[in-house]
């Protein structure tokens, strides 16, 4: 881009939306709020008053209409982002999409290809890349200091109220696609690629539900092409979560406690068989915030943008993946 200013237009003006996404895009100080979008017309027109958009739309089309819009989020239900992300490349407007990219592989790839052809970038908000726990755990895997990674064990948990249960849109597999594998899991299996620098090739996973109910429960191991193997537990049933991470290699371990969501911070801890330990403690940030940024920055350099529309793609086959090995009770390799 040889603007200075990155116009920005958002549709879904939900909680995340509200909490983290429009507060991150107002953070960047090359970034200027043009226009939200919501179907009721008093919440888009309360958006756009609270945080300083120009415009305040209950159409997607007349946002994509604005000239002044060069890039879009969208924070809609799972399975409108598809037909959104296409409007938005027809538009030759750039995309940040929150997870997941899709409810299918196709339309994963149609959107994908999409933004290609256009020439606009897609971005993930995959915000996991961005908080400092899982970026140190990169840099000290990637530093050889453990050796090569062999296991990993990871939980990611919100936490469960009694009495609470998964509701509106998300507990509709025509809306969501899947229930906490989407919702909490896409976050979780994106970082493990992201930290082991490899892709997966089998995985077989368990859910507490049977097919096509929101499952609230994903138990799944994971073998990576580099020779890792996760164990992974993203669930909504546990009172009180750990949220930790383990990562074990040939040389030592790292292990995050209480750092594999957002919104908590925790200590990271590194020990080595030489008789080395270290630990930092690493306190929440906005990591949607520091996405978001990431992507306006990315666009004012020219640069490609990670995560990016790939990595959703990536997602979105692991899932269904596991939504097969779920329901049908089999291993299941991914194409490579």
């Amino acid at each position: 881009m040889t603007k200075k200013t990155i116009g920005w237009g958002l549709i879904g003006t939900g909680r995340i939306a509200e909490d983290r996404m429009l507060p991150g895009i107002n953070a960047f100080k090359q970034n200027k709020l043009i226009g939200v979008v919501s179907r009721d017309p008093a919440r888009a027109q309360d958006f756009a008053k609270r945080f300083g958009a120009q415009h305040a739309y209950t159409n997607f089309d007349d946002l994509l209409r604005n000239p002044d819009v060069d890039a879009v989020a969208i924070h809609t239900p799972n399975s409108l982002h598809c037909e959104e992300v296409l409007a938005a490349a027809r538009a030759g407007k750039h995309v940040f999409c929150d997870k997941p990219m899709a409810t299918t592989v196709a339309d994963a790839e149609r959107m994908v290809a999409a933004c290609e052809k256009a020439g606009v970038t897609l971005g993930m908000n995959f915000h996991n890349r961005s908080m400092p726990g899982f970026i140190e755990a990169k840099r000290v895997v990637g530093s050889g200091e453990i050796g090569e990674v062999t296991v990993v064990e990871l939980e990611a948990s919100p936490g469960y109220r009694p009495g609470g249960t998964l509701s509106n849109w998300r507990v509709d597999p025509v809306m969501s696609g899947l229930g906490t594998t989407m919702s909490i899991g896409v976050h979780v299996y994106d970082i493990l690629r992201y930290i082991l620098s490899a892709e997966v090739e089998m995985v077989s996973s368990f859910f507490d539900t049977p097919r096509n109910v929101m499952e609230q429960t994903n138990m799944s191991t994971l073998r990576f092409t580099n020779g890792a193997i996760a164990l992974v537990n993203v669930n909504e049933k546990s009172p009180l979560p750990y949220n930790d991470f383990v990562i074990h290699g040939t040389k030592g371990r790292i292990t995050g406690k209480g750092l594999t969501r957002s919104r908590a911070g925790g200590v990271f801890e590194v020990a080595t068989t030489d008789g080395k330990t270290r630990s930092q403690e690493f306190p929440a940030i906005n990591a949607h915030a520091a996405c978001i940024g990431a992507f306006s920055q990315a666009l004012l350099d020219g640069k490609p943008f990670s995560p990016s529309g790939i990595d959703g793609l990536r997602s979105m086959q692991l899932t269904e993946a596991m939504a097969k090995s779920a329901w049908d009770g089999v291993h299941v390799r991914l194409a490579s």
